[in-house]
């Protein structure tokens, strides 16, 4: 991996702390750059429409605002993944609670509120468990394109060609050869040493945005 990708990665480990200072808007931009999508996401795949999707990434972000002036690394309460998790599980039921719970039609009977209770709840307690798979499904999605952008700015664009083409696209090697006029030994040490540099940059880029917790 390059420096500056390096770099990049020393500098991202700061951002939390940085956001402490709600006026740093570079940092708040990344912040937002790094995981909105994630919680726009994970709000989606939970029964939310766009709308409801695009609340969810406004609310987390306002309520890491407001915690981030008190922010302290504390390592015995969790990771950072953890502790968002927490906020963006909390208000997408709140956000589904609301759906379910919305005042019936003139032609429902009364006494089927109890039983709309009932369901939302029931719906709910299903979503917590809905929630927290979608989360883990998105959080690789992201460290995966995350260590994707980096290693395609830092290796052989022709290595790269190759990687996209064997994995990415899933082409047999045979195909890959022809196609890029290499032969099979070429093509799969081209894949081999692409595929080691997403590893290690999954690994880091994991560990950066895991890494922390919350003591507010």
């Amino acid at each position: 991996m390059s420096g500056s990708a390096d770099d990049s990665l020393l500098t991202r480990r700061t951002l939390l702390s940085r956001l402490r200072n709600l006026d740093d808007q570079e940092s708040w931009r990344t912040f937002f750059d790094l995981y909105w999508r994630l919680l726009y996401n994970v709000a989606r795949k939970s029964g939310l429409d766009d709308a409801g999707g695009q609340e969810i990434v406004q609310e987390t972000v306002i309520a890491v605002a407001r915690q981030m002036p008190e922010f302290r690394y504390d390592p015995t309460r969790g990771t950072f993944r953890q502790w968002l998790l927490r906020i963006t599980r909390r208000r997408i039921i709140d956000h589904l609670r609301r759906i379910y719970r919305q005042p019936p039609r003139a032609e429902v009977a009364p006494e089927s509120l109890d039983e709309d209770e009932e369901h939302a709840t029931a719906i709910t307690d299903q979503s917590a468990s809905a929630i927290d798979a979608a989360w883990d499904e998105e959080w690789e999605k992201s460290t995966f394109d995350a260590a994707l952008a980096q290693v395609r700015a830092a290796i052989n664009p022709r290595h790269f060609q190759v990687f996209d083409y064997c994995v990415l696209k899933e082409w047999p090697a045979s195909k890959v050869a022809a196609t890029l006029g290499l032969n099979a030994a070429q093509v799969y040490l081209a894949k081999h040493r692409v595929t080691q540099a997403m590893k290690r940059a999954v690994r880091r880029i994991n560990d950066e945005r895991s890494h922390g917790s919350m003591k507010v």
